[in-house]
Formats: C-alpha cells, sequence, structure tokens
C-alpha cells in the first residue's frame, strides 16, 4: 500500500477538482465543506469558514493556465500527473490537500481567488469584517516536497517550530499569507504542496509529496501551541526581495561580476505573454534565463553581449544571442 492509499486520498476526485474552473470549485468547495460541518461565508473573492482548531489553512482557487487540463496524463505507479496545457497544480494541489486535511483536523480555512493577479482575494478578505483568532496560518502554495517559505515573517520560534516537522526553510516572494498575516497579525508559513515547474506546460504534481505532507502537517496541527505573532522582517536597503539587511554588509567583499551574472536572451518576436487571460507585455520588454524565468527588459539598464560562439539558443534556423546583466539589475521570478 502505497501513502496515497494508506491517506485515502482519491485520484479522481483530485483530478475533477483539477478540471474545474475557478467559480466551479468554489461551488464545490461550499458543499464540501457542509459536508464536514462547517458553515462557510461565500463572499466575491474568497471562501471562509470557521474551525475550532486554531490554525488558519489558506490555498487560492486560480491557476494560471487557459486551458482546462482536460488530458491529464499518470505515471505508471500513479505518483506523478501532467497534463500538455499544464495541470494546475499551483494550486489545486494545495485546495485537495486541506480537503484531506479537514477530514482530521478541524481547522479554519480559507480559499482565495485570483492570487495569481496579486492576491486579488486575499485583499478582499483582509477588507472585510472576518478576523479569525488563529495561532498561526499554513498556506499550501509553495512548489517542492519539504519547502517552507516565511516571506517577510521573522519569528523564530514559529519558524523552528514548522522545521522541526522536518521542513526546511528557503526564500519566496509573495502569496496569499503575504496580505493576510499582517493583517491578522500572526505569524505564517508558505508549505510544499507537491507541485513542480509551476506556471509551464511541463507543470508536474508529486501525489507521494502531496500526502507526506497531509501527513506530517495533521501531526504539527495537534500540537498545542501559544500565539506565534506577525514580527516584520527588517530589509536590506533597497531589497525587492527580503532578505535580512546586515550592519556589517559594506565590509562584505562584493564576488566578482563573472561569479554573479545572468545569462539572458531576448524572446522571439512573435511570442506574447499572458497571466491569466490578461497579455502582459510582448517579446520586446522581457528576457529570459536559462530556467525560463522572464526579466523585465525596462529594468535592465544594460546588456552585454557574449561573443558569437561562446553561448547561445538554437531555436530552428534562427540564433538566439545570450546577453548578460549584472546582480541588482533585474527583477526576479517568484
Amino acid at each position: 500500500m502505497n501513502i496515497c492509499e494508506a491517506m485515502g486520498m482519491s485520484i479522481s476526485h483530485f483530478e475533477s477538482i483539477l478540471k474545474m474552473t475557478q467559480r466551479e470549485l468554489k461551488e464545490h468547495l461550499v458543499q464540501q465543506l457542509r459536508a464536514h460541518d462547517y458553515e462557510p461565508v461565500c463572499k466575491s473573492g474568497f471562501l471562509y469558514a470557521e474551525g475550532t482548531v486554531p490554525v488558519l489553512l489558506v490555498a487560492h482557487l486560480d491557476t494560471v493556465h487557459t486551458h482546462r487540463p482536460d488530458i491529464i496524463c499518470c505515471s505508471e505507479d500513479g505518483r506523478y500527473l501532467m497534463s500538455p496545457y499544464g495541470i494546475g497544480g499551483d494550486d489545486r494541489a494545495g485546495v485537495y490537500m486541506i480537503l484531506m486535511l479537514m477530514r482530521e483536523c478541524h481547522c479554519h480555512i480559507l480559499f482565495c481567488e485570483d492570487e495569481e493577479l496579486g492576491g486579488v482575494g486575499a485583499r478582499k478578505f483582509t477588507n472585510s469584517k472576518l478576523r479569525p483568532e488563529v495561532n498561526y496560518i499554513a498556506e499550501l502554495d509553495r512548489r517542492g516536497r519539504n519547502d517552507t517559505v516565511f516571506y517577510h515573517c521573522d519569528n523564530p520560534d514559529f519558524m523552528e517550530f514548522v522545521c522541526s516537522f522536518g521542513f526546511k526553510e528557503n526564500s519566496g516572494s509573495f502569496s496569499d499569507i503575504s496580505v493576510v498575516a499582517p493583517h491578522l497579525k500572526t505569524a505564517a508559513v508558505n508549505i510544499s504542496a507537491g507541485y513542480f515547474n509551476e506556471h509551464r506546460p511541463h507543470e508536474m504534481i508529486d501525489t507521494y509529496a502531496m500526502c507526506e505532507n497531509v501527513r506530517r502537517l495533521t501531526a504539527m496541527f495537534w500540537q498545542n501551541t501559544c500565539h506565534f505573532p506577525y514580527k516584520e522582517r527588517v530589509h536590506a536597503r533597497g531589497s525587492m526581495f527580503g532578505e535580512q539587511s546586515s550592519l556589517f554588509a559594506p565590509m562584505v567583499e562584493k564576488p566578482s561580476r563573472a561569479a554573479t551574472c545572468k545569462l539572458l536572451m531576448p524572446l522571439p518576436e512573435e511570442t506574447r505573454l499572458y497571466m491569466g487571460q490578461h497579455q502582459i507585455g510582448s517579446a520586446p520588454e522581457y528576457r529570459m534565463d536559462r530556467s525560463g524565468n522572464l526579466y523585465t527588459a525596462a529594468a535592465i539598464p544594460a546588456l552585454y553581449p557574449i561573443r558569437q560562439g561562446s553561448g547561445g539558443y538554437s531555436h530552428g534556423s534562427r540564433k538566439r544571442v545570450l546577453c548578460t546583466v549584472s546582480p541588482g539589475q533585474h527583477g526576479g521570478p517568484s
């Protein structure tokens, strides 16, 4: 028996959730919450349900993909799921994990709409009169298997508590808890939901990782804790990504440009970029690195072409010349 069978995961139910629109999913979750003795509050932008365990679980209902994953492929052992158009594990995996968790722990639950458009639903929640009293907040909206991201929350006791369950701290830029945690003045963490290569057609979901984290989180939620307050992280001046500042930073020798530069390439002229269903720009405005991350050309004051033959990206018969950019001159991925 694999861990998914042991944890009672229904692959057919999960696949149906992957194929729903955001609106269909919201209606489905209302029914699921009522079936588990919740009284959901359904508002424009979010769905909230009060629980009895003082933990707030968060996930978002939207995905970046414009096509439904009508075709879902799985590995021979059923562990991995993919779809030709992108499967939407970010964040349908987190949604389904909360449905599994609420069978074991009657936590408070918040499902947000349009996180991928800048946390729209989370902001609507903070503008409502709802203010759950919980000890901490856990969002399930992080790639990978073992990651925890605390964003601007810097509560060492809370970080130690979460990581004691086998998770490892990592960095990130934004999720719904970036908005909700400061509003509720409560510490929050974003935890891996088992998906990989998010926002791309070759996105993949590891169902074993989902179930393993449901097991770990169940144990974590049943621990009696005090309230972990939200403590704002001290940022480095001019930082975009929340690194902690240091009094000794000016004394640290800067790494060489060769060791820290990024390789970027222009996109084909016919490329169009979308966030959800909205076009956000055209190819000349962006550059791409070897991992597929995008950077705005407007934020890059100087590009340094690599010598012909020292690098490049072949696309059909056309040659893309790679460029470099010094650190601190570009925007980074989420």
